[in-house]
């Protein structure tokens, strides 16, 4: 923290220039003490962050998510249908008894009748095995959509996991600012103290010490905030914050066609819609060969009184095809291949608009984050030496202030484009749909 020495002072002391009076100092030392306050409160509210690898948050979330738990379950859904597709048909057990006396208390007379009959349905036209197709390709289906479910999260994961890097690069500049402002405010204390420098000059360093504790705590709570999202990404119950890795600073140049080749074989998206067309099609199959009746072949026991002579009987039924053939099912399912392939169409269309918009944000920001790396060196330069002037008493305070303003917002602007460009490197990776 930045320690301030305030001194009331009624009359001008010789050799200085003669200060605001004691009303801005009063002012300046109820600013001072607030912002010590308001620094060195604790805050009983915050839970304890936890560091983690890329690795082991990776790992936390493929584990924990709760999105991808949820769509997980759409597998085990498709994989019961298909279990279901290969059952067969129960049969139907049927027991009657008919030509009881009714006057008699129900009793059996010379038309009393006893029937027990099995009936069994038959599939024809390879309805059983069209089925199992389709329920097969649907299943396969259901798997990569679920991983084309984690690529799109990991937009998330690796967003969230970048404005964390440079939430974590700003509070680290604060930090220093802090500890350089301090440095110029013993310096300028003695300055004022030899009568070099001004109360009023002296005074605007100390208020601008606010600015930067307060620019430190805006930085921490947003810190908090996206560690506290990226923690629910994971599924973690408290806040976690990755550890500090090594981000590249030298980027390569991609290709547009090799991108979009690799997206091709490896987009889940795509892979699950002809998963889907092949499913339609089995589908649409399935329709057409419900024109073919099914068989029911039954077969019977059956006794007579008084002699209770038993018989057995077999029985065929089969529905007559004569106005219903299934025609509605059968244009809805060829709408509904129709739909898909042009869904295809579209995903294709999607992912070269993606694999180019990708490029192009890469490109970009590359080329951002190298204009300030290559000013880096004459930024810091420039600091130094106008920290070193204002020691010397070779720059005002104003001239000061207004360059550590300017390298301030240029290593802010930095610390984004470094981010920003790492960020855009991994997000190329997945919407080709290579994915960890």
């Amino acid at each position: 923290m930045l320690n301030f020495e305030t001194k009331f002072c009624s009359e001008p002391v010789a050799g200085r220039n003669e200060g605001p009076g004691p009303l801005i100092n009063l002012a300046v030392f109820i600013l001072t003490a607030v912002a010590l306050l308001s620094s060195t409160l604790p805050v009983s509210a915050q839970a304890p962050v936890e560091e983690i690898s890329i690795e082991r948050a990776l790992e936390m979330f493929y584990q924990n998510n709760y999105d991808l738990l949820i769509s997980r379950y759409e597998i085990e859904k498709s994989y019961a249908d298909y279990v279901g597709t290969k059952l067969f048909p129960n049969p139907t057990l049927s027991v009657n008894k008919t030509g009881m006396d009714l006057n008699n208390h129900l009793t059996n007379n010379e038309n009393t009748q006893d029937t027990i009959r099995l009936d069994q349905l038959i599939e024809l036209g390879g309805k059983r095995g069209l089925r199992q197709n389709a329920a097969a390709e649907t299943l396969e289906a259901a798997r990569l959509t679920h991983r084309d479910t984690a690529r799109t999260l990991l937009i998330g994961f690796y967003t969230l996991y970048f404005n964390l890097y440079q939430d974590s690069l700003s509070r680290d500049l604060a930090l220093q600012e802090i500890g350089r402002f301090g440095r110029i405010l013993d310096i300028a204390g003695k300055r004022h103290n030899a009568g070099f420098l001004s109360l009023n000059d002296y005074t605007k360093l100390k208020l601008s010490a606010i600015d930067l504790e307060n620019s430190l705590t805006s930085v921490e709570n947003q810190l908090r905030n996206n560690s506290e999202s990226f923690a629910l990404l994971l599924g973690n119950p408290g806040p976690l914050l990755p550890v500090k890795m090594a981000p590249l600073t030298a980027f390569d140049t991609v290709s547009e066609n090799e991108m979009l080749e690799i997206a091709y074989k490896n987009r889940y998206d795509l892979l699950s819609l002809e998963r889907q067309i092949g499913a339609a099609g089995h589908n649409l199959a399935l329709a057409k060969a419900m024109r073919i009746p099914d068989v029911t072949l039954g077969v019977e026991w059956e006794r007579f009184y008084p002699n209770y002579d038993p018989g057995l009987g077999v029985g065929l039924s089969l529905p007559l095809p004569l106005f219903n053939r299934n025609q509605g099912e059968i244009l809805r399912k060829t709408a509904e291949q129709k739909q898909l392939e042009i869904q295809m169409v579209k995903v294709k269309r999607l992912i070269v608009a993606e694999i180019r918009q990708a490029i192009n944000n890469y490109a970009t920001s590359v080329r951002i984050f190298q204009s300030y790396q290559t000013r880096k060196p004459e930024m810091d330069e420039l600091l130094m030496r106008t920290e070193k002037s204002f020691a010397l008493g070779g720059i005002t305070v104003l001239e000061l202030l207004d360059t550590q303003k300017t390298y301030r917002e240029f290593n802010v602007k930095y610390n984004q484009a470094l981010a920003q460009s790492n960020l855009s490197r991994e997000l190329i990776k997945l919407y080709t749909g290579t994915i960890k």
